[in-house]
């Protein structure tokens, strides 16, 4: 285990009260996004946080294959104890896995496909662009880099509705 334990509600916490703080842009349904997000932290703590070194950052421009096809991982900044779900969640999402090649690695990863492990991961992926949106848009409050975090924030805020609007958002809710 790494020395830091730090949950994707931590870093939520933390980088909503960077965006009070710096009197940030939210989005209009913010109330009601905090409200799924409360449902989904709920749900996850009911049953357990699984706890496993992550790390936490898994942009496709970490992951570096050299000649030989062996992949390196760069860019440990945010590495620290996690849900190993979130972790996968944060994958499948940054690497737009069909569902189908999401199943298969649920089971190489963890032998087997549980309705729990499904349910965990989908939650897990909402809040995964909940963090990332509320990260983005404390940096457009701060940021001097040529980048445009609201756009990235907004588009992270769309893909976690997108999941919480899911007609399974509840299923996955009552199964995790």
């Amino acid at each position: 285990m790494l020395k830091q334990t730090k949950t994707v509600f931590d870093m939520i916490a933390e980088h909503q009260s960077q965006v009070a703080e710096l009197k940030g842009i939210k989005p209009q349904d913010d109330d009601w996004l905090c409200l799924q997000y409360q449902r989904a932290k709920a749900a996850l703590q009911a049953s357990g946080i699984d706890l496993a070194p992550c790390m936490n950052d898994t942009l496709a421009g970490n992951f570096m294959l050299n000649a030989e096809r062996q992949i390196r991982l760069v860019d440990f900044e945010y590495a620290s104890n996690n849900d190993r779900h979130y972790e996968l969640a944060l994958w499948f999402g940054e690497m737009f896995f069909s569902d189908e090649m999401e199943l298969a690695l649920i089971e190489d990863y963890f032998g087997q496909v549980s309705a729990q492990t499904v349910a965990r991961i989908k939650l897990n992926k909402a809040l995964a662009d909940i963090k990332w949106s509320t990260w983005a848009m404390g940096q457009h409050a701060v940021s001097q880099l040529d980048f445009d975090f609201y756009k990235y924030g907004t588009w992270k805020h769309m893909r976690a509705r997108s999941i919480i609007n899911d007609s399974q958002w509840e299923t996955w809710l009552r199964q995790a």
